[in-house]
């Protein structure tokens, strides 16, 4: 990102079952992130990332401390989203530092990420941990708007625009906890996709 921030484009989406194409990352992260600040949309967040470690069952703190030497740490400092457009600043911080500030944070969300490529565009799935399991989520970012998407087949539903699948919400508000209603909703209305951002295609990965 530049020195004087940047804005990210991406479409996140609903999945409810770990697609096979996700076996094919042969290093997966896991990402550990601490929200500082939350309102109105506006969000400031610490990371720490690295490999993924062979044992996940144990506490954000001990995740974060096995990530080791090969641990990234950034802040980022995040505005309200529209059409799939957010403001975002993000600096590089100590690893050991923002392992220390996401060790002692009260809100926090942990997660193993795997990217795959897709036709034109990369992809992550997200399996989140702890009380936000057991959500899973898929993301497409660009470097402008993510217009005419080749959506793939275990995308179930689009959620780039309800708020209560963005980080800072599942920090506060984890997804174990309100799974079930969302299931009975997503089940009550059906499957749902931003159609204000070119034409979407249906693939059958």
């Amino acid at each position: 990102m530049s020195d004087i921030g940047d804005f990210e484009f991406e479409r996140k989406f609903f999945v409810r079952d770990m697609p096979a194409v996700a076996a094919s990352d042969p290093s997966p992260l896991l990402i550990a992130q601490a929200y500082l600040f939350v309102s109105d949309g506006y969000a400031v967040r610490v990371r720490v990332q690295g490999p993924a470690p062979a044992d996940l069952d144990a506490t954000p703190a001990q995740l974060v401390t096995a990530l080791g030497d090969e641990a990234m740490g950034t802040m980022t400092a995040k505005g309200p989203a529209a059409g799939g457009t957010r403001y975002e600043a993000e600096r590089e911080l100590d690893p050991l530092v923002a392992g220390q500030i996401v060790s002692r944070a009260d809100h926090v969300v942990v997660k193993i990420r795997s990217s795959v490529w897709l036709g034109e565009d990369g992809w992550v799935i997200d399996r989140f941990l702890g009380a936000n399991a057991p959500l899973l989520m898929s993301e497409v970012e660009r470097d402008g708007p993510v217009v005419d998407l080749a959506i793939p087949a275990f995308c179930t539903t689009e959620v780039s625009e309800d708020d209560r699948f963005r980080n800072e919400y599942l920090a506060h508000h984890p997804f174990g906890s309100w799974s079930d209603d969302y299931l009975r909703e997503l089940g009550s209305r059906g499957p749902a996709f931003v159609d204000s951002l070119g034409q979407n295609r249906f693939d059958g990965a």
